[in-house]
């Protein structure tokens, strides 16, 4: 009886899934995963989902509903009885991120909005998705009483937890150091079960995670038997070079010097990113400075900033500059070269990035994933290289220490996160990638197999 009864609500789940995609333009299926985890989610259960960067994870929890609200509507159907306007509340890391995903719900037929925006109607219960921060959610009376009101608990069917990973490296202190965390408030977000219904299920979404890290979330999230839906983060389209330095010589990006005063505004879109934002700023100085007045579309006599070819995006850069890196990259602007910290990352879906370059180690292997995936969205073959010198290696985790020494010498690998059918020729791929592009020479072909061992999901 009861598997027959557990049988009709998966059938009912999946024909309400079906009918909303009729009704979204552009979309006609789901991926398995995203299928799955919809599913699971809106059937009660804690989901941990570990999608790649690309792949759709903010997709599942923008279905949920469209999909609560056809089977509130399906007649002898119990789920959601009861339930007048489904809502779904969202925590999210970046108001950027917020921002761009507030925007794009309107695609869907849903209403959303950030906390501090529209408060009447979040208040209310009329926005179907709720965006904050955790400390928005956790340190604000107004939006814990929130959860806690008449219309929440009749209506609340989810929490997204979305970019979960960050919930340990910014929610803890790792050095073990006196004071607070980063941001203190991702280690509590376990709490925000204790303000709403015990049956509310959550959806933990990120890229990259390893073992030991999903442990961490299920844990500090309180997940009770979550489904783990994971996705190897393979990208088949991305090669990757690691080249060890002398010294901190920024010299090493010459090559992208050339690109820039060779080709313009059509120079390919490339991200350098940065350990910190004081490293950051020496890059952008370093090509502004090498480039003169070619850093400047036509050579722009005012050297006005929609006109730079070189941009700069990290924490404390202002808003309206942010705006306009992020939309040159998005193909609505003449910035073909971004310098930039973790800043800029995740959420951002930048459609023709050709190179990402690491200028220094990211901290931990999650790091090198999230960074590499903001290039090739298209499918295009696309190419990453890491430079690192021999001090900065005391502040990476050793997934990444193995990586940047795995050879005495220049190496260029092919980026092997999981096995893979497809590859360039290994020749053509150093010859012209490496030597004619970058400059470097001596070159050394190498699977990085380790990384597929480290995060490879199980």
């Amino acid at each position: 009886m009861a598997d027959a009864e557990a049988d009709a609500r998966a059938r009912s789940i999946d024909e309400a899934i079906s009918s909303v995609l009729t009704e979204v333009e552009g979309i006609s299926e789901l991926k398995r995963e995203q299928r799955d985890a919809l599913k699971a989610f809106v059937g009660g259960e804690d989901v941990l989902a570990l999608l790649p960067t690309g792949f759709g994870k903010s997709l599942i929890y923008q279905l949920v509903p469209g999909v609560c609200k056809k089977l509130a509507e399906t007649e002898g159907s119990s789920l959601f009885h009861g339930v007048d306007k489904p809502i779904v509340i969202v925590v999210s890391p970046l108001v950027a991120l917020m921002e761009d995903q507030v925007k794009e719900a309107p695609k869907f037929g849903v209403l959303a909005s950030q906390l501090g925006k529209n408060n009447e109607e979040i208040l209310q219960g009329n926005v179907e998705l709720v965006f904050g921060s955790p400390e928005s959610w956790l340190l604000n009376d107004k939006w814990r009483d929130m959860l806690a009101s008449p219309v929440y608990r009749k209506n609340l069917v989810g929490i997204v937890v979305d970019e979960v990973h960050v919930t340990y490296k910014w929610g803890q202190n790792k050095k073990k150091k006196r004071g607070p965390a980063f941001r203190e408030s991702f280690s509590r977000l376990g709490e925000l079960r204790s303000l709403v219904k015990e049956d509310i299920p959550i959806l933990a979404l990120t890229a990259t995670a390893d073992t030991q890290s999903r442990e961490r979330v299920i844990s500090m999230l309180n997940m009770h038997g979550a489904r783990r839906i994971n996705v190897s983060p393979n990208k088949e389209n991305i090669r990757m070079g690691v080249v060890k330095l002398p010294n901190d010589k920024l010299q090493c990006l010459d090559w992208v010097v050339k690109l820039v005063r060779d080709n313009g505004a059509a120079a390919p879109k490339i991200i350098i990113y940065t350990r910190s934002i004081r490293t950051a700023g020496k890059v952008h100085i370093y090509l502004l400075a090498e480039l003169g007045p070619d850093a400047w579309v036509d050579r722009d006599p005012d050297e006005r900033t929609v006109n730079c070819l070189i941009g700069l995006y990290h924490g404390i850069t202002k808003p309206k500059y942010r705006k306009h890196v992020v939309s040159s990259m998005n193909g609505n602007g003449n910035c073909r070269i971004v310098i930039a910290t973790n800043a800029l990352g995740m959420g951002m879906n930048f459609p023709d990035v050709s190179w990402v370059i690491m200028y220094g180690p990211p901290e931990d292997s999650e790091d090198i994933l999230q960074q590499i995936g903001r290039a090739g969205r298209g499918g295009s073959d696309v190419n990453a290289v890491l430079y690192f010198h021999g001090v900065q290696l005391i502040k990476v985790d050793k997934a990444v220490k193995g990586l940047v020494t795995t050879s005495p010498s220049d190496v260029f690998v092919r980026f092997y996160i999981a096995s893979s059918k497809k590859a360039l020729s290994v020749w053509n791929l150093a010859t012209d990638a490496v030597h004619t592009v970058t400059g470097h020479a001596n070159v050394q072909v190498k699977h990085v197999e380790h990384l597929s061992h480290h995060l490879n999901p199980s």
